[in-house]
């Protein structure tokens, strides 16, 4: 992971790709910054050392050609990787049923 950066200077670092993500045009994105419906995953980074890292919340987006990759995460800030070979970037959603006999039945998200 790179040494961490201001949110808006990442933002702004990132934004033709937001722009094309999401739609939006580049100075809405610098501007207005990211919406809370923006992040609807959890993303994890996995190293090909075994270290593996979670961010709940998020989303990611890579530059291949450079070698680099981005994880914007709606509460733990936008933290920005290096990437070598073996190394995965996965969005995760899942959905749950928590059965209690008990009590009631009721989803967890």
């Amino acid at each position: 992971m790179k040494t961490l950066r201001q949110q808006s200077v990442v933002l702004a670092e990132w934004a033709n790709e937001l722009a094309l993500r999401f739609g939006r045009p580049v100075d809405e994105l610098i501007k207005g910054g990211l919406m809370a419906s923006d992040f609807s995953a959890d993303v994890e980074v996995r190293t090909p050392y075994g270290m593996t890292v979670r961010f709940v919340l998020a989303f990611f987006l890579v530059r291949p050609d450079r070698g680099q990759a981005v994880v914007f995460s709606e509460h733990s800030g936008y933290a920005e990787f290096d990437m070598v070979d073996g190394m995965v970037f996965a969005e995760i959603s899942e959905s749950r049923y928590y059965h209690d006999a008990e009590n009631e039945n009721r989803p967890i998200r």
